[in-house]
């Protein structure tokens, strides 16, 4: 990963960055820490018990660190009893006490480390979302919806791993490691120093396996973004693929992705699984050097039965942390992957308000002033030298063959992209210097692809800023639109609730929500990128006049290909291969334009 000034990211500052958001959380990540310490001291104690058992069985003196036998004889003095009557009833109680407040220590630990996790989940997630609605449209369209979707689910879940069950697993093991050795060492350094022989040879498997994670890693994180891609793409294309026959070709692609992920997968699970015993043999090697050294004559004498018991025990526990720990690099590495995605996404520039004006009463004037634009990669210019001015309230037709240009001319007004040359005004004033909510608050804009939410009839005809408009005023709108007589044939009438996209709604009647929507906001500009494309003949000429009627007072830009609605435009701009070729009205065009004349004898069809 490379930051914003071109330097490449440590993946100690990337794991860094990923613990910050964990250690927001500093009061639960202190009880998870509290509640490790209580679970790795249980282990200890009850290594320290089966000594206490023992010397206490043999009739010898408690020796050891004597915690046990410190705590049950201050509870509860033996007295005259024996030693064994003694243990006979301070064990089981100790035993009890000992799990009891392991599993404490185990439940708080774990609990506290979850909140953590999931809480550092929302806000990655929520973070990552949040970028995503505000980076520019350049930025989103260098990814198709289901490579968004892989990283809002699947990659912020691994970034989370990585900062919250790593971290768990680091203190729980590792508090565990700590608590055994130090026990360990106060039994008999010399032993305990045999362990610490194999501790490079693991820390070099570990180092080694890494690495392969990380690159499997990156590999099963973008074959999950295939994986949602082509789920996506058939999914909401699944009538096509029906009716032409196209799902035995769909299931071959998907069964590829699917087989590439399981490829990367299995290759991860196969380094996890060599790494694992390499370990467990280096474990079992320093174990039996321990016993080696354990039996010699000279140090059996400076132990006594139950020390002795009670240090391999510990030694024995000192297995399962460390084969833990050593896993652990999987997870991390998995978390580091996604992550390098993640914030690069987080620290992509937010869609540029390059302006601070702030408008006031608008007329509605716009102008290009030769507008030249380039998509982000493409070889070509899109637009080239466009200029042209258009009056407050007129309407201007933007016609021409597909790719001409045209819906890259509005979406450039809307400030969806930023021109490349020239300058756009309204009312005079630059709108790359006017601030761009506020510029976006005089616009409505109805796309070619009618997005509809899963929310009531009203709530998408009141959509964001509007959500506050009265029944009556959301009515008026639909009525405009000619939407009204449906919707009241719907179960629920306006409260309606309608699925993702408008799914149980035609065609037109999405495109009548959306229009109502936009003259809802009763906006001084009016941009409608062929939207009466999906009505019947019926339904545009009644929506027609609606927009005839709401024309007054805005200036609005249509384009179109039915020839119903360019006639009744003010103007006509005629576009080829990115340039504004002639301008009139329909009528001038048709007479002295071939361009336009070839365009309506084809009755605007190839628009």
């Amino acid at each position: 990963m490379v930051d914003q000034s071109g330097k490449t990211v440590s993946d100690s500052k990337l794991y860094g960055r990923l613990l910050s958001y964990a250690f927001a959380y500093k009061w639960s990540l202190v009880l998870s820490f509290l509640g490790y310490v209580v679970y790795s001291l249980g282990n200890v104690l009850l290594a320290d018990l089966t000594q206490f058992l023992l010397d206490s069985l043999g009739g010898q003196p408690m020796a050891g660190l004597g915690f046990v036998s410190q705590a049950s004889q201050w509870i509860w003095p033996p007295g005259d009893k024996t030693p064994t009557d003694y243990a006979r009833i301070a064990v089981p109680v100790a035993a009890v006490v000992l799990s009891l407040g392991r599993a404490l220590g185990f439940f708080a630990g774990s609990y506290f480390m979850n909140k953590v996790a999931r809480s550092v989940v929302h806000v990655l997630r929520t973070q990552l979302f949040d970028v995503l609605v505000r980076a520019p449209k350049a930025h989103i369209d260098k990814y198709s919806t289901g490579e968004l979707l892989s990283k809002v689910t699947f990659n912020v879940e691994q970034v989370s791993g990585a900062a919250s069950d790593a971290l768990k697993t680091m203190l729980r093991e590792g508090l565990t490691i700590i608590a055994l050795v130090s026990y360990m060492l106060y039994l008999n350094w010399e032993l305990t120093a045999v362990f610490f022989i194999v501790a490079p040879a693991i820390g070099l498997v570990v180092h080694v396996v890494g690495k392969h994670f990380r690159r499997y890693s990156k590999r099963i994180q973008d074959s999950m973004g295939s994986v949602t891609e082509v789920t996506a793409e058939s999914l909401s294309g699944l009538d096509d693929v029906r009716i032409y026959g196209a799902t035995e070709q769909i299931g071959e692609r998907f069964e590829s992705v699917s087989l590439f992920n399981k490829q990367q997968s299995l290759k991860l699970a196969f380094v996890q699984a060599v790494s694992t015993p390499i370990i467990q043999t280096l474990l079992a090697l320093a174990l039996g050097a321990l016993f080696w050294f354990a039996l010699d004559p000279a140090v059996l004498q400076e132990f006594s039965a139950g020390s002795l018991v009670a240090f391999i025990t510990a030694a024995a526990q000192l297995g399962k942390p460390i084969r833990t720990l050593s896993n652990i690099q999987s997870i991390i590495q998995r978390g580091l992957a996604a992550a390098e995605d993640i914030f690069e996404q987080l620290d992509t520039e937010l869609e540029q308000n390059t302006g601070d004006s702030i408008l006031g009463h608008v007329n509605g004037c716009v102008a290009f002033h030769n507008i030249g634009f380039r998509y982000p990669g493409a070889q070509n210019d899109a637009i080239f030298d466009v200029s042209f001015f258009v009056e407050a309230g007129q309407t201007v037709a933007v016609v021409g063959r597909s790719g001409s240009g045209k819906s890259t001319l509005v979406k450039l007004l809307a400030r969806f992209y930023t021109p490349t040359a020239g300058h756009i005004t309204l009312d005079g004033v630059d709108i790359q210097s006017i601030e761009l909510s506020n510029y976006r608050e005089n616009l409505a804009f109805v796309p070619q692809a009618i997005n509809l939410f899963s929310d009531t009839v009203a709530g998408n005809i009141a959509l964001g800023g509007m959500s506050g408009s009265p029944r009556e005023a959301i009515i008026e709108a639909a009525k405009q639109a000619q939407a009204n007589g449906f919707v009241s044939e719907l179960q629920s009438n306006y409260d309606t609730v309608i699925g993702d996209q408008g799914v149980g709604l035609s065609g037109g009647q999405q495109q009548r929500i959306a229009i109502a929507r936009a003259l809802l906001k009763a906006a001084p500009v009016l941009i409608l990128d062929e939207a009466t494309s999906a009505l019947d003949s019926e339904s545009e000429s009644l929506i027609q006049t609606a927009l005839d009627a709401s024309r007054v007072g805005r200036t609005t830009f249509v384009v179109a290909h039915r020839l119903s609605t360019i006639e009744s435009a003010d103007t006509v701009l005629v576009m080829d291969e990115g340039r504004v070729v002639a301008a009139g009205s329909h009528a001038n065009l048709l007479e002295h334009e071939p361009i336009y004349r070839s365009l309506h004898q084809q009755g605007f069809s190839d628009v």
